[in-house]
């Protein structure tokens, strides 16, 4: 029986192992071509001054418990391309995500690559959200000069903000996903429960039998 609920544990955590292994490729969003981004309301090319960093609740999953790194670009602006902006700075907000709480909430949008660091020039593709400027999903900043499709698709050349290094990512709000939280409270606790009970009970019995003979045995003597 023991052997029978350490194969269930063991195939629950790989089960968890697979699930995380999956969402790391399922949340990827292709990214969008050249005449895709230019649909955005909002087109400049300017230098990144500043990049700043803070976990915030996600906007993409809104349940209570999913979180993003929110990700606030500083750009000074030298071109506007697209859209009215008259002021000669801009902050634009990109977004990684920071933990679901469940494994299905992994599979919407991941959120921006590349992000760049201070110093980059950049084209940036926005959209406006509320009284702010979100950068189009996923790579919507791309180099300043990128004008096909081949040279606006993320290749390492822009790099990663150094800021962007040591955040963590794919991690779930309560230890494990919930789907197999589920798991463990519907479906291998009432088992150990149950073989906690037959084993208790064969325990029993076994010691009753053993006292039945020994009473036998004593009879036997005696007679």
């Amino acid at each position: 029986m023991s052997n029978t609920v350490n194969r269930f544990v063991a195939t629950l955590f790989v089960f968890g192992l697979l699930l995380v292994n999956a969402d790391t490729l399922r949340a990827a969003v292709p990214p969008r071509d050249i005449d895709q981004l230019r649909q955005a309301d909002l087109i400049v090319v300017g230098v990144i001054d500043k990049v700043m960093v803070q976990p915030e609740p996600s906007r993409v999953e809104r349940g209570f418990g999913n979180y993003d790194w929110g990700i606030y670009l500083t750009v000074s602006v030298e071109t506007v391309e697209k859209g009215d902006l008259s002021q000669p700075e801009i902050e634009v907000r990109c977004f990684r995500i920071k933990s679901r709480r469940s494994a299905a909430e992994y599979l919407s949008v991941s959120g921006h690559d590349p992000i760049p660091g201070a110093g980059t020039k950049v084209r940036a593709y926005l959209n406006r959200t509320g009284g702010s400027w979100a950068v189009v999903i996923p790579n919507g900043i791309t180099p300043h000069n990128a004008d096909t499709s081949e040279a606006v698709w993320p290749d390492g050349s822009l790099g990663q903000a150094n800021e962007l290094a040591g955040l963590s990512g794919l991690m779930y709000t309560y230890l494990l996903p919930l789907e197999l939280w589920g798991l463990v409270f519907f479906v291998l606790l009432p088992i150990v429960f149950c073989v906690f009970c037959i084993v208790r009970y064969w325990r029993r019995g076994k010691r009753s039998c053993r006292g039945h003979g020994s009473g036998k045995d004593e009879s036997e003597s005696s007679g």
